[in-house]
């Protein structure tokens, strides 16, 4: 009877090892404690790979966002730097070169990340370009502020009231889970979810799983979304009435998996709040209508 007993414990055990696991992770993976984040930020700070490119009299700040690093803005600083200073930077932990170190930096601390970053410029001013997370971090700047007085955001806006895409929430939730696992499953997870859940042509139909990177360390702001979800702590958005910075917003109209809702970028056009265009192409549409991308950003500038 022990015997028994004993095998059946184990065997629950086993079946719920992948839900003991998770809420593990959900404990004890970060974000950093405030304190010692605020401690650590200028060496954070100091140890950020970035480019300078131009000596334009105005400043762009350029951020990428998932899978990327500073290297997908090539085109654009290839165009903008002979008009531009363009400052380009890769994110806390999308180095190309793994360190083997995983970031534990929540939504809130990568954004503080930002913008120390910004300030070490010494500018009055700047501009931000930004994709994908890139632009999630960079929307609170759409409030007025004293760092940025321009925004460009490719591809990522809001969905204001709407309801998230059910595909939306899938994949976030995939990712955010692969942080949680051990490297070569997370691996796998990421992998899986460009594949079978998103189906990497509809989002961009010009990328292949092959232009992916599938690193797990790569997806903690994802993990720390839906921590901040799960613990009812994720910040309020900003509305579309609280805008105060000139901002253009340029998405990939080729594509089936959408990361804006139709009734926010009318709503913005409504109330005059900012500029909305569509361009050829996908998720990386500054990659594949580069010239047209670029043309379109440097006419915006020039007017505002």
């Amino acid at each position: 009877m022990k015997k028994v007993v004993v095998t059946a414990v184990i065997a629950v055990l086993v079946l719920l090892s992948p839900v003991l696991y998770m809420l593990y992770s959900f404990s004890a993976n970060g974000p950093m404690p405030d304190e010692e984040f605020q401690a650590r930020l200028p060496e954070i700070i100091n140890t950020l790979e970035y480019q300078i490119e131009g000596d334009g009299p105005e400043t762009l700040v350029l951020i990428h966002g998932y899978p990327d690093s500073l290297e997908m803005w090539d085109q654009q600083v290839d165009y903008l730097k002979d008009y531009y200073t363009c400052v380009r930077f890769t994110l806390p932990g999308f180095e190309l070169d793994d360190n083997g170190q995983r970031p534990e930096f929540n939504i809130q601390q990568t954004r503080a990340i930002i913008d120390g970053f910004i300030k070490t410029l010494g500018k009055d001013k700047v501009t931000v370009l930004a994709h994908d997370w890139g632009a999630v971090f960079a929307f609170k700047y759409l409030a007025k502020n004293d760092l940025v007085d321009r925004v460009v955001l490719y591809d990522i806006g809001s969905f204001g009231d709407e309801e998230r895409p059910s595909i939306n929430v899938k994949y976030t939730f995939a990712l955010a889970v692969a942080w949680a696992l051990p490297e070569s499953w997370g691996e796998s997870l990421t992998r899986y979810t460009a594949e079978e859940i998103l189906h990497i042509e509809d989002v961009d139909p010009h990328k292949t799983i092959d232009d992916l990177r599938s690193d797990p360390r790569l997806t903690y702001p994802y993990w720390h979304l839906w921590k901040s979800i799960v613990s009812k702590q994720l910040p309020p958005s900003l509305e579309v009435e609280e805008y105060g910075t000139p901002f253009l917003f340029l998405y990939g109209k080729d594509k089936k998996v959408w990361f804006h809702a139709n009734s926010w970028a009318e709503k913005v056009e409504a109330l005059d709040k900012g500029q909305v265009e569509s361009l050829p192409g996908g998720h990386w549409f500054m990659h594949s209508s580069a010239d047209l991308a670029n043309d379109k950003v440097h006419n915006w500038l020039q007017q505002h």
